[in-house]
């Protein structure tokens, strides 16, 4: 089973917007490109600057992707700071080990000229927008999603909805849903009882079922931002009552994957730890003594892993969706021996928001695409950009990607593939936790039902706008051989408030096509 929620990043991020951040096992050390760039530096522009400085840690972001007053209050002056340049204006501002940051996020040292800076400031202010475009829908754009039915819960304790996780287990036919507050319920989906509870550690991100019982609860630890190592995975037997931690010290873990990578036979495990201003991407080695620790990329910023034998060579590799700075899909390509090599698929600039992705293909012709939500927009620049939404990177057969579809979605955060409609074409239902709030959370879902290879008709129920979608999964609740849809609710404004309604922790989208 899987989950996808989007970020809780949102209240997870610090996304390094356009800054530098600290040595890489994937890199040279970027501060140190950052002091070569000064070394050689001559009577540069604004623009050659910019490319220079922001190129050196992550695909620079072009002037129009944020307004100018985005840019001027909140976004260059991070920048700056991480650059070592600290000026008046920075005066009562937490900067570095002062606001959480470890020793090595902001520069000690000036790495750029104040003239320098200046120049780079000026052009991106002459070159943003005053503000960036809407989202234009034409009229019966998005259709009405009849083949879906709506049920909610009825609980009528006053209990925050605050969900990070809600799953269908088909051999219990029950949901099991986590949340914020540390307890995991279990929960029939067809009466919509609460069969029973216990409490948890710290919330789970993600959860796989064991054959036979029993449950990998992946847990965060601390769910806000912050450098804390004290996520878990948890290994829950059958009874419940019984329980034992296959690894701790994780930082901010948001996913798990499983697969023999050493090819000794026995199943290991990828950690994306997510982090805040540090994190990082692992695979543990399983053993008769424990689990050993291999890096894979010491970034923060992991979200979600799939893994699959890409290159046709038997080995499984590690494709992995990182959401921080250097944003983008690497996939890892097993070499044997424990050994791996990144491969760059594909590079996002570091406020494009990148939140989820599927790996399937999508237009029948035997070849894998990848299939992104971006929307992100809980870090420096939470203004509504058009160029969140749903993206579809066709593979050319050779693991080499185009993008083929994009749909534009205002904090598109998470999805879920599958033959939604019983036709033999994969359809894409998306969920934002980010939506506009102009449109009374209208597209804070929307379903794509594929009619032809990458032509889809855009649904939507717009009563979901009354809640804040925060996760979505799928599982046939009903047992019609039809996949519904669950929606996890999180409501930021109940966790430090008494709910003024019952608790709605999620919501049910039964399939409905015969």
């Amino acid at each position: 089973m899987r989950f996808s929620f989007f970020h809780l990043l949102w209240v997870g991020v610090i996304l390094l917007v356009i800054a530098c951040q600290s040595s890489s096992k994937n890199d040279l050390d970027d501060f140190d490109k950052i002091r070569s760039i000064d070394n050689h530096s001559m009577e540069l522009s604004g623009k050659s600057l910019s490319d220079a400085y922001c190129s050196a840690c992550h695909l620079k972001p072009d002037p129009s992707l944020l307004d100018k007053t985005t840019w001027e209050r909140s976004v260059l002056p991070d920048m700056r700071r991480r650059l070592g340049l600290i000026t008046a204006d920075d005066f009562g501002v937490a900067i570095g080990e002062d606001n959480g940051a470890p020793i090595g996020i902001y520069s000690t040292e000036t790495l750029i000229r104040k003239s320098e800076w200046d120049l780079i400031q000026a052009y991106y202010l002459a070159n943003a927008p005053e503000r960036l475009p809407e989202i234009v829908r034409s009229p019966g754009e998005i259709k009405d999603l009849d083949s879906f039915g709506l049920i909610t819960p009825n609980f009528t304790n006053k209990r925050p909805s605050l969900t990070t996780i809600a799953v269908y287990h088909e051999e219990e036919s029950l949901i099991y849903l986590g949340d914020r507050l540390n307890q995991m319920f279990r929960i029939d989906p067809l009466d919509l009882i609460i069969i029973d509870s216990f409490a948890i550690a710290s919330p789970v991100s993600d959860i796989r079922f064991r054959e036979g019982g029993g449950m990998d609860l992946l847990q965060m630890g601390y769910m806000d931002p912050s450098n804390w190592s004290i996520g878990k995975l948890q290994l829950l037997k059958a009874d419940q009552r019984s329980s034992s931690v296959l690894l701790d010290s994780l930082r901010r873990p948001v996913h798990f994957s499983f697969a023999d990578l050493s090819g000794d036979g026995v199943e290991d495990i990828v950690i994306s730890n997510f982090g805040h201003h540090i994190g990082s991407l692992m695979w543990f080695e399983q053993s008769s003594s424990g689990f050993e620790p291999h890096l894979l990329n010491n970034r923060p910023g992991a979200r979600r892993t799939i893994i699959d034998d890409v290159n046709g060579d038997g080995l499984p590799d590690v494709i992995a969706l990182m959401t921080q700075a250097k944003e983008g899909v690497f996939v890892y390509l097993n070499q044997g021996n424990r050994e791996f090599k990144e491969e760059n698929w594909l590079l996002f600039d570091p406020v494009f928001g990148s939140s989820d992705f599927e790996w399937v293909d999508i237009d029948g012709d035997g070849y894998k695409e990848i299939v992104l939500v971006n929307g992100d927009n809980a870090d420096f620049s939470p203004v509504l950009k058009p160029y969140h939404g749903l993206r579809i990177f066709k593979n050319n057969g050779s693991n080499q990607f185009e993008e083929a579809f994009f749909y534009p979605m205002h904090g598109a955060s998470g999805l879920v593939i599958g033959e939604f409609t019983a036709d033999g074409k994969t359809d894409i239902a998306v969920i934002s936790h980010f939506p506009s709030k102009h449109q009374e959370g209208l597209d804070n879902f929307l379903f794509f039902e594929q009619k032809n290879a990458f032509e889809f008709e855009v649904k939507t129920k717009p009563e979901l706008g009354q809640w804040s979608l925060l996760t979505i999964s799928k599982g046939d609740i009903s047992g019609n051989g039809k996949e519904d849809i669950i929606l996890g609710s999180f409501d930021f404004k109940t966790l430090h408030a008494y709910p003024a309604v019952n608790w709605m922790p999620f919501i049910i989208l039964s399939n409905q096509i015969f």
